[in-house]
């Protein structure tokens, strides 16, 4: 059974960094959500494929996880977050909560 997704992604865009053992790959986050997101890489990626990935949330703030690339649609690439440490996975939730509030308003 496919992977499907938990949450909405959010359009959020930000600059971050896959690392595969070759070398590095620019990426800009195209839009995130909790579990995951959708990147469009410089170089294309294979579904399938895990990488430590990095990228900048707010004005001073790295989030380091893994990434398992899970689709693949056109020249971006949908990845779900495996692995985060608790502190990243908390300020990404706050981040995520915080836009919502700003931007759409609470129902």
């Amino acid at each position: 059974m496919a992977y499907k997704r938990k949450h909405h992604r959010l359009p959020i865009e930000c600059q971050g960094d896959a690392h595969r053992a070759d070398g590095d790959i620019s990426c800009k986050v195209v839009n995130l959500c909790e579990q995951g997101m959708l990147i469009s890489p410089a170089t294309a990626l294979t579904v399938g494929e895990e990488l430590t990935f990095e990228f900048d949330l707010g004005k001073s703030h790295r989030i380091h996880c893994t990434i398992k690339i899970a689709r693949a649609v056109k020249s971006d690439f949908g990845a779900q977050i495996v692995a985060i440490s608790p502190d990243d996975q908390r300020y990404l939730t706050e981040y995520l909560d915080d836009f919502v509030a700003n931007n759409f308003g609470r129902y």
